[in-house]
């Protein structure tokens, strides 16, 4: 067995060849952090965490860049709630217009509470090795982890700092998820912090002009994080940074910092030092206040300097629209718009703003407010289809838009106000849109194939078969697949559909014999409503698809992409048949996932999400279904009579169980039911490869593996073929109700 690398040793300092992805990924395996390396004793500044020149323009070990006859606004919180509080609302005005940034005093946090709470932070960082270690984490559905760069696998250069994160968007969690060292200090400073938070929410909202409750009602800085930094002392810290200049994705950033200094806040185009002052709270406008108050508060970029003195210790407290409120859109409010002041953003919401930055590979030293900026266009001709006639006649609606050729981008791009009829869901379909609060915070399955081939197989083949038993549904990291291959079939895909309709329409068919064919809703003709979707089909079943048949645009990212596909799907049909009990090569030798189409769906922004559906509650019918999608969320799946959001994972495939695998399993795996929601913002784009049995078995009789039945557990379904069940399944279209009942023994139960 091969031996973790040394801290002093992860990394190298250069050399011809120079491979980064190899040296982060030693970084990672000693979990050990930066600390680790100033530990070791390492002089110089391994080279994965060297910064490009632009990264550091603006300072030198003399003077740091910064503007020292600046200083931050500082702001005395005493009296605020009667003698003194118009005077404090006027002075959180003048500073989130012109600075975004300011420190507050006589806040109300006890000192002691503050140096609790940064003591806490410093001595878990200071512990042996051993102890942080079973702390450490990349999974983001953990409440607490510790971990060093949450970027570090896909941004320029790595951060000199560690950090801890304390998950408060979901409510408070299980004390017993935090370490017993800094268990009592994180949890008394959350709680003086949301006391805090209740009066600054109050006193922006006045200072904005509106009512005191306002920012409160509007429930955008309901949730939190908590994330503590230490930052070690560093041999060359004119060769890297703390962390790289950003501004925060935030309503609103309280932060906590040690005297060692190291901020540094952009103002009048000079960078300038945030001097700690004792017992103060140094809160930063962040960017969806911006865009929700219109640009009237101004989100603050800022850096942090890597230092030889130190270590420098910050807790951020980060305010934001969590939970249920991440998928609400959220745009300029209304009240501070007018003729003079129309709205500069787009709606977006929380979850896509923060899509947006993971696509953007983390913290790059630009503000991503830019992209959710308003765009003026103009509209194509009106609406070709009625919204409500006296005589409804849904036939002839249902040809006029197929025969457009267009899709439902053709609707959005001829700037329709309200959705057409015949995209309408009865009320039975929309059921539970609004009605997931109990799970929103429910996080589905993450399998780390990583070491998949050794010494964590047996672990990871346990994992596979929980989650296929109680799920039927996992996201999957580590898989193999590029995460460029990834973003270039995204953006293929992306590109195809927002093409000009004439080029399109080369390939728009209903002829499922075409092996690459682009159309609106398959089953346009058969379902009781369409869905807020377009799709791009590409059928690899049973050979080679012809490449001169496939689009331009899409072509390579398409071939590329699918030949990732076969490899993983080679890998998990091995891991499947281990996690039945079965031997590896079980499910390739029966061929029940032997072939591979890619659906690639295309989901507008859509006018009247609460109307209708991206697509309609499901299951699929094939053996596993694997899904790229980008950041935007939508998807649903069914949990325990849950509707539970799908939250996008950077560089994840997401795996569900179908209905053919259910049925050859014997119901030991589960296959999922699953929706996607229609969304104000947009578009959203997926990638579906279906694993079935091909063609050549299409006639070919499936039943319940005999390997896995007994006399307490019968075969519950009768054998079927391929042909049979798809024949059954598209007579029904996507119903919402699943095709397995139809093929169950007549007398299981």
């Amino acid at each position: 067995m091969q031996a973790s690398p040394m801290h002093g040793e992860s990394v190298t300092r250069g050399g011809p060849c120079y491979d980064r992805a190899k040296e982060a990924e030693e970084f990672h395996e000693t979990k050990a952090g930066v600390k680790g390396l100033v530990d070791s004793g390492a002089a110089k500044v391994p080279r994965l965490f060297i910064h490009p020149p632009e990264n550091l323009h603006d300072f030198s070990s003399g003077t740091d860049g910064a503007a020292t006859s600046l200083e931050v606004p500082i702001i005395d919180m005493m009296g605020c709630r009667d003698s003194r509080r118009q005077d404090v609302v006027d002075e959180l005005r003048r500073a989130s217009e012109t600075w975004g940034f300011f420190q507050i005093v006589n806040h109300g946090v006890p000192a002691a509470v503050m140096d609790g709470m940064l003591e806490a932070v410093t001595q878990f960082h200071e512990q042996p090795e051993g102890v942080k270690r079973e702390w450490y984490s990349r999974d983001d559905a953990k409440k607490f982890r510790y971990y060093s760069n949450g970027d570090l696998f896909w941004s320029q250069a790595a951060a000199w700092r560690d950090t801890l994160l304390f998950d408060f968007s979901c409510g408070v969690p299980d004390p017993e998820e935090v370490p017993l060292l800094c268990r009592e200090p994180v949890f008394k400073y959350e709680e003086h912090i949301e006391k805090l938070k209740r009066s600054l929410s109050e006193l922006l909202s006045d200072a904005l002009g509106l009512d005191s409750g306002y920012l409160g009602d509007l429930e955008c800085m309901e949730s939190k994080r908590i994330v503590g930094h230490y930052y070690p002392i560093c041999p060359e810290p004119e060769l890297t940074m703390g962390t790289i200049n950003h501004s925060d994705a935030t309503i609103l950033t309280l932060l906590l910092q040690n005297n060692h200094g190291g901020l540094q806040v952009r103002h009048q185009n000079q960078w300038v030092d945030v001097s700690p002052v004792p017992g103060a709270i140094l809160a930063n406008i962040g960017d969806f206040m911006q865009l929700v108050s219109n640009d009237k508060f101004k989100s603050v970029e800022h850096r942090v300097l890597a230092r030889r003195a130190g270590p420098w210790v910050s807790v951020a407290c980060f305010l934001f629209p969590g939970g249920i409120r991440k998928s609400k859109p959220y745009g300029p409010i209304k009240e501070l718009l007018d003729e003079n002041h129309p709205p500069l953003y787009r709606q977006t919401s929380f979850a896509d703003y923060l899509g947006y930055f993971h696509s953007r590979n983390g913290l790059n030293g630009e503000s991503l407010l830019p992209h959710f900026r308003m765009m003026q266009t103009s509209p194509s001709p009106g609406e070709f289809i009625t919204r409500r006639d006296t005589v409804y006649d849904r036939a002839k609606e249902l040809r006029e838009f197929d025969e457009t050729k267009a899709g439902v981008k053709g609707l959005v791009d001829s700037g329709v106000a309200k959705i057409p009829r015949i995209f309408m869901h009865p009320p039975e379909n929309l059921h539970g849109l609004s009605s997931n609060t109990n799970r929103a915070c429910l996080q589905g399955p993450i399998i780390d194939l990583r070491d998949c081939r050794d010494s964590r197989r047996r672990d990871i083949t346990d994992g596979i078969r929980e989650a296929s038993e109680a799920w039927g549904f996992f996201q999957i990291i580590n898989h193999g697949i590029p995460l460029d291959v990834m973003d270039s079939m995204l953006e293929g895909v992306r590109k195809f559909h927002e093409q000009e309709v004439e080029v399109k329409k080369e390939v728009y068919s209903r002829d499922g014999m075409k092996r690459v064919r682009y159309f609106s809703n398959g089953d346009l003709f058969q379902s009781k409503a369409a869905a807020w979707r377009d799709s791009v089909l590409f059928d690899f079943q049973d050979g080679v698809l012809d490449p001169e048949a496939v689009p331009p645009i899409c072509r390579e990212a398409v071939f590329e992409y699918e030949k990732h596909m076969v490899r993983l799907k080679t890998s998990l049909s091995e891991l499947f048949s281990e996690a039945l009990g079965l031997g590896s090569y079980y499910l390739s030798g029966i061929e029940c996932m032997k072939s591979e189409t890619l659906t690639c769906h295309y989901y507008p922004a859509c006018p009247e999400p609460e109307l209708t559906l991206g697509t309609i509650n499901h299951s699929d019918l094939s053996c596993l279904t694997l899904l790229l999608q980008d950041h935007h969320g939508g998807l649903q799946v069914l949990h325990e009579n849950h509707w539970v959001d799908v939250v996008p994972v950077k560089g994840a495939i997401l795996a569900n169980i179908g209905d053919f695998m259910q049925l050859v399993t014997n119901d030991k795996f589960k296959s999922v039911e699953h929706r996607v929601l229609a969304g104000r913002v947009g578009p959203r784009v997926s990638v579906a490869c279906f694993l079935s049995p091909g063609w050549t078995q299409k006639t070919k009789l499936f039943g319940p593996i005999k390997e896995l039945l007994s006399e307490n557990n019968p075969p519950i379904y009768k054998e079927t073929s391929p042909l049979e069940y798809v024949t059954y399944y598209i007579s029904h279209g996507l119903s919402g109700n699943s095709a397995l009942p139809h093929f169950r023994m007549s007398d299981s139960k």
